[in-house]
């Protein structure tokens, strides 16, 4: 005799199949999905690292000379097709504010099918004594790879101007708030001048609206019964235990300590220009970090404050460390 459920067992069993298939379908795509993702996170940390090394590869170049003798200046240097790292790359080493000593770095990577365009806007730092750090990162983003090629300088660049301007701007109205704020007494008052309520919601629905903001914290003291230093007792002892220190009046007349002749150069560590005499006469019309500003008969440059002596100044008379590849102080 035939069981009156014998009809339903197929359905149910199409069911159950049709419903692991499709849930088995989703496992499959979510997998599909998250592969996919891993793999570009993956194609762009290997572009990156690609592009890092290139700049730190271009900054390493740079090091090897002084900025008035880089590589780039005054034309850009472009270089196609180059290899590293499994991929190929693109880069462009270019002046961009010359007074500011800024430059631009445009690496353009291939990895496979993906393009990526990767932009430091860098400055160089003159006159440090660590000369393992010459220059910081002013800016840094990814763009369009299209916007490598020459015709597009300007549009790239223009972009980098807005977005610094756009974080100056911040800066000055971020400052601008929180001076408001300052003076604003109370929690409630607070987040009325930063527009923070949300819709349909009362200031005074805000807990401790009312309460006012605690102030700056106030040490006690009591009048002390100790007598007091005079003034020109306390300078006194002052000078017993700290050294002097250099006070000077520029413009003044100064002259060489050094025992041959000592450079005049174009700028700081730059280019020598002219020498000055064993004990000749200058006249010092400046300070520029550890390089007085000079000029002798008609000439005028820079010589290292180790071997001008000036009124306020004692010269040491050593020589100073120097960038690689400079010539000697003296």
């Amino acid at each position: 005799m035939r069981s009156k459920n014998a009809g339903y067992i197929f359905p149910l069993i199409l069911m159950a199949t049709l419903s692991i298939g499709f849930f088995t379908m989703t496992l499959v795509q979510l997998q599909s999905s998250h592969h996919d993702q891993l793999q570009h996170l993956n194609n762009y940390q290997h572009a990156l690292n690609l592009a890092y090394s290139v700049n730190v590869e271009v900054l390493s170049e740079l090091r090897e000379k002084q900025w008035s003798e880089r590589f780039f200046k005054g034309k850009p240097v472009y270089r196609y097709n180059q290899k590293l790292f499994g991929g190929v790359y693109d880069v462009c080493i270019e002046d961009y504010e010359t007074d500011k000593y800024t430059f631009n770095v445009k690496i353009r990577t291939t990895l496979g099918n993906n393009k990526n365009l990767f932009y430091w806007r860098q400055k160089y730092i003159p006159n440090m004594l660590d000369f393992t750090r010459l220059t910081f990162t002013v800016a840094f983003g990814e763009y369009s790879p299209d916007l490598f090629e020459p015709a597009k300088k300007s549009e790239v660049d223009k972009m980098v101007d807005d977005k610094l301007k756009n974080a100056d701007d911040n800066r000055t109205e971020a400052a601008e708030i929180a001076k408001n704020l300052k003076i604003e007494p109370t929690l409630g008052a607070v987040i009325s001048k930063l527009g923070a309520l949300p819709t349909g919601v009362n200031v005074s629905q805000i807990k401790g609206d009312s309460q006012l903001r605690p102030s700056a914290p106030v040490l006690g003291t009591q009048p002390s019964n100790q007598p007091k230093e005079k003034a020109s007792e306390a300078l006194a002892d002052l000078a017993k235990d700290v050294e002097p220190v250099d006070r000077l009046d520029l413009p003044a007349e100064g002259r060489s300590i050094c025992d041959s002749n000592l450079m005049i150069r174009s700028e700081p560590w730059g280019t020598v220009v002219s020498t000055i005499p064993p004990g000749a006469a200058v006249e010092v019309l400046g300070l520029q970090g550890d390089f007085f500003e000079i000029k002798r008969s008609g000439t005028s440059g820079f010589s290292h404050i180790n071997w001008i002596a000036v009124p306020g100044h004692t010269p040491s008379g050593v020589e100073p460390p120097r960038p690689p590849g400079a010539p000697p102080a003296w």
